[in-house]
């Protein structure tokens, strides 16, 4: 559940007009006269493998590009180097020694690990430009599929492959769009007062995370705490299963019933990726005199990834543009509303009205991530009629998978407990800064490819049952893939955004293509944190 919901898709409708002016060269690279030409330069193939650059786009809309070697000064928080300053009509304005300030960057892009005691400042910014290092044959043949994530979390570490326990802040893909996520971990016993969680960097991105805590409710028998998707909390001490459900393959009962993994799913439709389905439901036995909730588990198929990385191919090599445009607020958030999101909708939900024979609208559910289960309660209005109920829910088809739907009686709402980390260790080894910087914020965890996190919570109300919920504050970049950059394509940005009812229809065919064969390429690409180092290429 996000605190402030910001929809990724959504964030590349403003980024529809790139500036493309004069500037001037550089040695080494035997630039041409033109800031265009130069920029191009560094992301032809065998210069990413071969001459390391630094790309810094300042705050003020000047760009600095240093070439070869460069160096972080901790004293004076400043990158040090060579390279070729241009304003922001993109004219060289100098050539040779730099002396960058780094409060002063908006957005680097570089194509070599940062190293020095100031890295982490340096690489909570940077967007890195790779190739697909260690993920073998998956994501060559499947870019646009390739295992990709905010942080995740897991309880036991060594299980549930396919599914992470939480997905931390889905939606913060740059600095600016950083904010908190919630997401609920269900309930646990906790046998000794500490419950320790594990945070796993398993993409090719840079996780910047300010904050981790625990939400936690102790609770009695037959009690559990649901989360809405506003950010409250409510108690409940009765569930009412779900005891039919039809789709339009017919009976999915046994795949909505429990929250056991097995989820119900559909694949998109051939002719327009926009297209909706329904599912009809029952609950028999239900107090309707109560008040009453359902209770959803879902999570999102690969459409949204598809889309996602899709938009990020399409910008090329000029990404780092944009997401400086937005960190510069050239590109204001705000206009965040409308586009692939508005068409692809919510999982909307109807009770049936025995009264006025019509169905009545209560609400809808989103959560962005393919990984983890939300788990989310929408409290519903009061219904007419007498049980069984019976609730429709319509959706867009393809986009969703189901886990379980139940019905739940809401005695009031409750506040769980904050319980701050007490320990964070890495590969068994104590990590005092991480903590640090998760208890005082003055600094980034900043946890690049194959890093892993084991954070610790000491519960004051000591060993029990509990309901968990972990809040996760941060945001992540990104690593521009070799293979995206080919895929340059801004007149096909814009139709995306500007014209998405028409992107949804004519994509439909090239999403097909994929779409089976999306799964396996997904999760065989994703980093083991226990064999996997991320090293300079």
């Amino acid at each position: 559940m996000n605190i402030q919901k910001i929809i990724p898709i959504q964030f590349f409708v403003i980024f529809l007009i790139i500036p493309i002016i004069q500037s001037c060269s550089g040695p080494g690279y035997q630039f041409r006269s033109d800031y265009q030409t130069a920029s191009a330069l560094l992301y032809d193939t065998q210069s990413l493998k071969t001459k390391p650059f630094l790309k810094a786009h300042l705050i003020n809309g000047d760009i600095c590009i240093l070439k070869d070697s460069w160096s972080v000064d901790t004293a004076s928080g400043r990158v040090l180097g060579t390279g070729t300053t241009y304003d922001f009509n993109r004219n060289q304005i100098r050539e040779g020694a730099v002396s960058l300030l780094v409060d002063s960057v908006a957005i680097f892009e570089t194509n070599k690990k940062i190293i020095g005691s100031e890295k982490n400042r340096v690489t909570a910014l940077a967007l890195m430009v790779t190739a697909e290092v260690g993920l073998g044959i998956y994501c060559l043949t499947n870019p646009k599929a390739c295992f990709g994530s905010c942080p995740t979390f897991y309880v036991n570490e060594n299980e549930s492959f396919h599914f992470a326990d939480a997905e931390g802040f889905s939606n913060a893909i740059s600095p600016k769009l950083e904010y908190g996520d919630i997401d609920a971990i269900h309930q646990r016993k906790v046998s000794d007062s500490v419950f320790t969680i594990t945070m796993k960097n398993e993409a090719l991105e840079t996780h910047c995370v300010d904050e981790v805590k625990l939400l936690a409710w102790k609770i009695g028998p037959g009690e559990r705490v649901y989360q809405t998707q506003s950010g409250a909390f409510y108690l409940s001490d009765q569930s009412y299963p779900l005891t039919g459900a039809q789709a339009s393959e017919g009976d999915v009962t046994s795949l909505l019933k429990a929250e056991d993994t097995k989820e119900r799913f559909s694949l998109a439709n051939a002719e327009n990726l926009n297209h909706r389905e329904e599912i009809f439901m029952e609950f028999n036995g239900t107090d309707i005199s109560r008040n009453l909730g359902l209770v959803l588990s879902f999570r999102q198929t690969l459409m949204t990834t598809y889309f996602i990385y899709s938009a990020m191919g399409y910008m090329g090599d000029e990404a780092g543009d944009l997401f400086a445009k937005l960190e510069r607020g050239e590109l204001p958030a705000g206009q965040l509303g409308s586009g692939i999101k508005k068409q692809l909708g919510d999982i909307d939900i109807y009770t049936w009205n025995e009264n006025s024979k019509k169905w009545d609208f209560q609400g809808g559910f989103y959560e962005t991530g393919p990984i983890a289960f939300n788990s989310q309660l929408l409290p519903l209005k009061k219904i007419e009629g007498s049980s069984p109920v019976k609730v429709k829910i319509i959706l867009n088809q393809g986009l969703w998978r189901i886990n379980s739907a139940s019905l739940v009686s809401l005695q009031k709402t409750v506040e769980p407990v904050e319980v701050l980390p007490s320990g964070v260790s890495s590969k068994g080894i104590p990590d005092e800064d991480a903590l640090k910087n998760l208890l005082t914020h003055e600094n980034y965890v900043v946890s690049l490819p194959g890093n892993a996190f084991q954070i610790r919570f000491t519960l004051k109300d000591g060993p029990g049952d509990y309901e968990l919920f972990l809040y996760s504050k941060g945001y992540y970049l990104e690593w521009m893939r070799e293979t995206w950059l080919k895929d340059k394509n801004l007149a096909k940005l814009r139709q995306l955004f500007l014209s998405p009812e028409d992107y949804l229809k004519e994509e439909a065919g090239n999403y097909k293509v994929y779409e089976t064969t999306m799964e396996e390429t997904f999760w065989n690409s994703r980093i083991d944190t226990k064999t996997y180092t991320y090293h300079e290429n």
